[in-house]
């Protein structure tokens, strides 16, 4: 056995070509189909590890990109975050010496649309809040892109929001840009109309229209929709414009229910340990 081991070694080359020349002979003796089956799968033997370490490392390639673009985003939001308590802090300072009333945030809680009522004339979602949750009726509610409506009716486990997108469902808003105040009304889908807006007032198209904040119900400055049209009216004397809102009313399935208002220092966005998080992930190697 030895003997065998020795000659082996030494001669490795010879030995290898010996045994691949025997299999190919062994292979070619028998059937066509038995001999492509056996080629498939030595080819698959031999390739599929090939395979899944080649897949496996252009993971760990893409997963190392990714962790680097997702570090860099880590870094810019917290540089803008930086930014803004300094603003918040020099915005306090100036209402303070200006004696106006403090600056405040707002508590959201999440929650899931579980039902609908699509009506020609009236939207109307189900959520699967409600007064058990701390909501009330005519609480104001948003999703990502803007504002969603209101609540309408309060249950114990469950909330009706009237959607801004229904009839006799107005929204007082003002342009970011210029500071025009005019009254946003649905007209179909998600496409509304400012109405109150004179011919020599400032409104483009691509201006955000934000919330004033008038009557009380929703707080001052959170989007509502962008102008998509302003031309003057028939009548000469007022201004048609034209607005689209970025939220698609009929397939939300989560929005955001506004129960209070509290100070700039308890608002979720400050607390330390965020911070503390985010510079967690921007000391991790990648």
């Amino acid at each position: 056995m030895q003997l065998v081991e020795t000659v082996i070694r030494k001669h490795r080359d010879k030995t290898v070509l010996a045994v691949l020349i025997s299999a190919s002979i062994a292979l070619l003796a028998l059937p066509r189909a038995t001999r492509l089956d056996v080629a498939s799968r030595a080819l698959g033997a031999i390739y599929l590890p090939i395979e899944k370490w080649t897949a496996f490392a252009e993971g760990v390639v893409a997963m190392r990109d990714e962790n680097l673009r997702l570090k860099r985003m880590v870094a810019t939001l917290m540089l803008e975050r930086e930014h803004l308590l300094q603003y918040r802090d020099e915005r306090e300072r100036l209402r303070r010496l200006a004696d106006f009333k403090e600056g405040q945030s707002y508590q959201l809680v999440p929650a899931e649309v579980v039902g609908r009522n699509l009506d020609r004339l009236q939207t109307v979602l189900v959520i699967d809040k409600g007064s058990d949750d701390g909501l009330a009726e005519r609480m104001p509610v948003f999703s990502y892109q803007g504002l969603v409506g209101r609540l309408d009716r309060v249950f114990s486990g469950t909330s009706w929001v009237r959607v801004i997108a229904s009839r006799n469902s107005p929204v007082s808003c003002v342009d970011r840009r210029s500071r025009v105040v005019g009254v946003l009304e649905w007209r179909q889908r998600n496409v509304f109309e400012l109405t109150g807006v004179n011919s020599v007032e400032d409104v483009q198209p691509g201006d955000t229209l934000v919330t004033s904040g008038f009557g009380g119900v929703v707080p001052k400055g959170f989007p509502v929709a962008v102008v998509t049209r302003a031309a003057p009216d028939d009548d000469g004397l007022s201004l048609r414009v034209d607005a689209r809102s970025p939220v698609k009313f009929a397939s939300l399935e989560e929005v955001f229910v506004m129960t209070e208002r509290v100070p700039w220092d308890r608002s979720i966005f400050y607390e330390e340990a965020d911070t503390l998080l985010m510079r967690e992930i921007l000391e991790v190697a990648p």
